[in-house]
């Protein structure tokens, strides 16, 4: 019997992929009846305005989610406005950044990264400059702290006006209402292996060096197949670790300075009653008054505090094949959803 499915299964598929059955179904398509149907669809859609009523409800809801993020604030500015919130509500929306032209200016870092200018205002140097803090901070401490570096074709996008930030934005088919946030917000967007980076938002090298680790950390768990896997608070708080670390190494005292305030406002939310469970914190990102990510930065810490960086390594590498949660008990010795909850601060 089963011999008899499998070759059905075969005869299916060989006949519905088939040239000719492709020819077919098109010209079946191509009918007066089915476009008689068809049209008749669209005109009942439109006439009753339920395109339009499904496009506003869309906007709404996004432009409401928008307001909100942009009435976070944090005692740490120049992170702010790297909103790995918005990051997130992101990828949902865009499968791909255009691809930037072939005559833009462009540095290769490595043969699997390549900088690119996405304005004129970006220089040679300005690429030389970026070039070297991936090669001197990201690079390395990417390989030290998570052992993956990107593997695969990757391109760092660099913009220095807001305007031609903000039109890129338009043709990755986001709304002008969201570009206008995304371009006063974001210190940098990650999709898939493609990063843009607004250097008009950003001020020093010591806050890009920062941007750039971070950025291509989320690059780095995407390549490897974990991106979408690990929990929110996980997967953000070691890329705010690791762009935590580029950024003490060429300013140490102002780096300890911003962890020491975003930790003492936290406390207080703790103290109050307001800090969300770790689990809970996808569903407070555009909802909690406070910066959930710091709290995922806090908790990834105080887990290599507890177990070593070795161990976290072997976690992450062991994900593609057991799972997060498998991994997570097999290598901590406890499950995922234990230590969530009895993470504090």
């Amino acid at each position: 019997m089963k011999k008899i499915l499998v070759l059905f299964l075969l005869c299916f598929i060989t006949f519905t992929y088939s040239s000719q059955m492709q020819t077919e179904l098109k010209r079946i398509y191509q009918s007066e009846p089915v476009q008689e149907a068809t049209n008749w669809v669209e005109d009942l859609i439109n006439e009753n305005g339920l395109d339009r009523k499904w496009d506003e409800a869309k906007q709404t809801t996004l432009g409401t989610t928008l307001q909100v993020v942009s009435g976070l604030s944090s005692d740490n500015p120049a992170l702010e406005k790297s909103m790995r919130l918005l990051e997130y509500h992101l990828q949902h929306r865009i499968n791909a950044l255009p691809s930037i032209s072939s005559s833009s200016l462009k540095l290769e870092v490595n043969p699997k990264l390549t900088l690119y200018a996405g304005d004129s205002g970006v220089t040679e140097e300005s690429l030389k400059s970026a070039s070297s803090l991936i090669m001197d901070y990201a690079l390395p401490i990417l390989q030290h702290n998570i052992d993956l570096n990107p593997k695969k074709m990757t391109e760092v996008v660099f913009y220095t006006s807001p305007e031609m930030y903000g039109n890129a934005l338009l043709k990755a088919g986001l709304s002008e209402q969201e570009t206008a946030a995304i371009v006063e917000q974001t210190g940098g967007i990650t999709v898939n292996s493609s990063i843009w980076v607004p250097l008009f938002n950003l001020k020093g090298n010591a806050e890009l060096a920062n941007i750039l680790t971070h950025e291509l950390n989320h690059v780095c768990f995407n390549q490897a197949g974990i991106g979408n896997d690990l929990p929110l608070w996980l997967n953000e708080g070691i890329s705010w670790h690791n762009g935590l670390a580029a950024q003490a190494k060429i300013s140490p005292k102002q780096t300890q300075l911003e962890i020491k305030l975003q930790t003492a406002s936290l406390k207080k939310i703790a103290q109050n009653g307001n800090l969300l469970p770790l689990s809970k914190i996808d569903q407070g990102l555009f909802t909690a008054s406070y910066n959930v990510e710091f709290q995922g930065y806090l908790a990834t810490e105080q887990l290599i505090d507890k177990y070593g960086l070795a161990h976290f390594q072997i976690f992450l590498g062991q994900v593609p094949a057991l799972g997060v949660e498998k991994s997570f008990q097999q290598n901590f010795g406890q499950t995922l959803r234990e230590y969530e909850n009895e993470f504090s601060i």
